[in-house]
């Protein structure tokens, strides 16, 4: 019954409002396990194995997606062929949904750190046979220079939350990770076109876009960015200093809503997903 009812909950994306059946669903079958619970499951041509213990595999098992807007956006200005670059890329799922639209004559270059989570997002390249000379991915954390960093988690279940910056919050140390520029990786991957880059990286935003200035400069690709403000203080800095960054490059920021709707900011909220469009 829980497979059924959670490939009826998936579709239920497409209805506004489909989301509170969905969560009706996820509080019934509300996992109660503590440690690993693993579901494979195929949606809309994409195939993907999951952890239900934890909050964001858990999402992406009873929707098809974490959020959905983020989904819709990429959906809507990805183009076959397109390059897509993914900058924490956690278990793949928008590397998978990337590589979906840019077809086999696309590239998505997927970035992740964490060993666990690297080796999770290996797994779901694997389970989609047909994207698998599209996506690429890389063991590497990216920031402003080389270097070596801890990593932090939390004590919740959200796996997307993983930071290099140490906090009450986030204080129990994953291991070390190893970090280099986006301008010299690409270098390294012979990557001369990016089109779209995703920089989802819990406070590290402004490091990672410092040290991509050459591929903005020459590339001007069009950027979803998760701002936290919470996360952007730790990392030593304010949300702003983002968009101050990137308006020499001349780009207009809209503000992600419901279902991938756009609303033009100047001011940016404590907690956001960004799509910045050059103009």
């Amino acid at each position: 019954m829980e497979q059924l009812l959670s490939k009826i909950s998936r579709n239920l994306y497409v209805i506004p409002g489909g989301f509170f059946v969905t969560k009706l669903f996820r509080k019934f079958y509300r996992s109660s396990e503590t440690t690993t619970n693993w579901r494979n499951f195929s949606f809309r041509g994409v195939a993907m194995k999951v952890d239900i213990a934890k909050q964001m595999g858990n999402a992406i098992y009873w929707r098809g997606a974490h959020d959905w807007a983020p989904i819709f956006v990429l959906e809507k200005f990805l183009k076959k062929g397109d390059t897509f670059i993914d900058v924490g890329a956690n278990q793949g799922e928008y590397s998978l949904w990337a590589a979906r639209k840019v077809g086999s004559k696309g590239k998505v270059i997927a970035f992740e750190p964490m060993q666990q989570l690297f080796d999770q997002l290996t797994e779901n390249i694997r389970l989609n046979e047909s994207f698998q000379k599209t996506i690429t991915p890389v063991k590497l954390g990216l920031s402003d220079k080389k270097g070596e960093v801890a990593l932090f988690a939390s004590e919740d279940s959200n796996e997307g939350t993983n930071t290099i910056y140490n906090t009450d919050k986030f204080s129990i140390e994953l291991g070390k990770i190893q970090l280099d520029t986006l301008d010299e990786q690409l270098d390294e991957l012979k990557i001369d076109t990016v089109n779209f880059l995703k920089v989802d990286v819990e406070g590290a935003e402004l490091q990672v876009l410092k040290g991509a200035l050459n591929t903005l400069k020459n590339n001007r690709p069009i950027l979803l960015l998760e701002i936290n403000k919470d996360a952007c203080i730790a990392g030593g800095y304010m949300p702003e200093d983002i968009l101050d960054l990137l308006k020499p490059f001349n780009y207009s920021f809209s503000k992600i809503g419901l279902r991938g709707s756009l609303s033009k900011v100047d001011v940016l909220p404590d907690f956001c997903n960004i799509l910045a469009i050059p103009q």
